[in-house]
């Protein structure tokens, strides 16, 4: 008993001192061209996504990216399309849409099989 609480109160104290070691990390605060960063967005706009969705695309580059696809604009390209599974904008391919009927169906009937097997 002695030596379990012991054990216990090891563990205890090694999680509290080991906890700053596993402390979230916080980048430095980027600094970009707000120039930059607005011409990028709108290049976004005019390929046809959102404002919002645009500015936060916008955000989540990393500066150097932002310098260069405001130098180069063009670069800026849509590719893929957006995909909401739950709301039903996605689009499945004839053969997606079949491997999961196929899938689906396997699977209700291994589990109807597993739950009938009297052996």
């Amino acid at each position: 008993m002695r030596e379990g609480c012991r054990s216990l109160l090891v563990i205890l104290v090694f999680a509290v001192f080991a906890a700053p070691l596993c402390a979230d990390v916080v980048p430095a605060r980027r600094i970009v061209a707000e120039a930059e960063a607005a011409q990028v967005a709108d290049r976004l706009a005019s390929l046809g996504v959102a404002a919002r969705t645009a500015a936060e695309r916008v955000e989540s580059l990393t500066a150097a990216e932002i310098e260069f696809f405001a130098s180069a604009p063009r670069s800026v390209q849509v590719a893929g399309a957006e995909q909401d599974f739950f709301t039903g904008q996605s689009v499945n391919l004839w053969y997606e849409s079949l491997g999961g009927a196929f899938m689906l169906a396997t699977g209700i009937g291994a589990g109807f099989y597993m739950i009938s097997n009297r052996e």
